[in-house]
């Protein structure tokens, strides 16, 4: 928070840390009604927002904590083991209300005069022109995958500028009311059922050029927000390697909820066929120690990973690509390690785990639906940690 010292920094973001714990045992309760209404419940997201877990990396100004981003990173983490659409709503939610400190100061100010705490949600990859008119641009389309979008009062909707036909596109980022669009209910998806990533959809809604912005430049030339929030994470910082965090943060609590249920399992798993009880196989037992190391070194690489990228922001130094290559490859292995960690227990589990509302059912789902993000695609982020090792230029989009 502005103007605290590192002791205080230090207790509010072990504060944090406990609401985050507090609330695993309600996420888990809640889980299974979740996936069945397919979005946050509103009780749900009520506690969350109580808890300030939406606000730890936004600018105090805006009513946020703050807080440094690895603790954002490890709450995510946290919330999986009990809900994975909750923490992944929690997660990107979060990361978009950090954003909002990027507009300009009088955008700032009308996103606090509209009242409430602000939650954002964001699409930056529709492929979607923009058309230019006098004084800002119209929007027509759909913007898919709009996690909690049922929640939000703002949303960030990204569309190619029209003036640029050839060559990168230059991505306009425009801040609206979600009051002003349609949802169309089309999330039925196999895992994180219960993240509501509804299609928003526009049909000619204008926006002031004020409220559009463009990040990349903006993370060259200057950050409008700037001028009004502190701190260096406002002076300029690679938000797409931010955003890869973001997206693989709730895997290793995936990971941990897959290895409690798993744990569970062994004791109780037995059948006329057995000779004992799972939990006396050597197979089932190296691979319960296994998951374990692999879990706490898959947590200890992310946050690792970003206390470091973190620490080069506020050196002042400009994070070079191969960094950004390199940052965005861990992501990847963070993500297949759980993900290869709960393919391998749910394997073992047996046929039980299979059937509907299984904790370890949805824990395999939910994982795999997030490897799928194509932010953190495996071909793209391999490939260029190999060339940056070559003294080559990455390829494939996200550096």
């Amino acid at each position: 928070m502005e103007g605290t010292t590192g002791k205080q920094r230090l207790a509010d973001r072990e504060e944090v840390l406990a609401r985050a714990r507090a609330l695993v045992p309600f996420l888990a309760e809640k889980a299974q009604e979740t996936e069945a209404e397919r979005a946050v419940l509103p009780e749900v997201h009520a506690r969350l927002m109580e808890a300030g877990l939406y606000h730890i990396v936004m600018a105090p100004r805006l009513g946020g904590l703050g807080l440094d981003f690895a603790t954002h990173l490890e709450v995510a983490g946290i919330l999986a083991e009990g809900c994975g659409s909750s923490a992944w709503v929690q997660g990107l939610g979060g990361y978009q209300n950090f954003l909002l400190g990027f507009y300009a100061p009088e955008i700032q100010d009308m996103v606090i005069e509209d009242g409430g705490p602000p939650f954002s949600g964001l699409v930056m990859g529709a492929p979607v022109f923009a058309d230019r008119v006098e004084g800002g641009v119209t929007l027509t389309g759909r913007w898919p995958y709009i996690s909690g979008i049922d929640h939000a009062n703002w949303l960030q909707l990204s569309a190619k500028d029209p003036d640029v036909r050839e060559g990168p596109p230059r991505v306009l980022t425009c801040l609206i009311r979600q009051s002003e669009v349609e949802i169309d209910d089309d999330w039925f998806c196999m895992g994180l059922k219960g993240t509501g990533s509804k299609t928003a959809v526009l049909d000619n809604l204008f926006v002031p050029e004020e409220r559009i912005m463009c990040f990349r430049e903006a993370e060259r030339e200057g950050i409008p927000g700037a001028a009004v929030n502190d701190g260096p994470m406002y002076q300029g910082n690679p938000n797409s390697t931010l955003f890869g965090m973001v997206v693989a943060a709730p895997a290793v609590g995936l990971a941990e909820c897959a290895y409690g249920a798993y744990r569970a399992r062994l004791a109780s798993r037995t059948n006329a066929r057995m000779p004992s009880s799972q939990s006396d196989w050597p197979s089932s037992q190296a691979r319960l120690g296994q998951t374990r190391v692999r879990i706490d070194g898959a947590r200890a690489m992310m946050l690792e990973a970003a206390r470091s990228l973190v620490a080069e922001i506020e050196s002042g130094q400009h994070i070079s690509v191969a960094n950004r290559v390199f940052y965005r490859a861990r992501m990847v292995e963070i993500i297949r390690i759980c993900a290869e960690a709960v393919y391998d227990l749910f394997c073992d589990a047996g046929t039980g785990v299979a059937m509907e509302g299984d904790v370890l059912q949805r824990a395999f789902r939910d994982i795999h639906v997030l490897r799928s993000h194509f932010v953190l695609t495996p071909e793209f982020a391999d490939v260029n940690a190999g060339r940056a090792e070559l003294g080559m230029g990455p390829v494939g989009p996200f550096v």
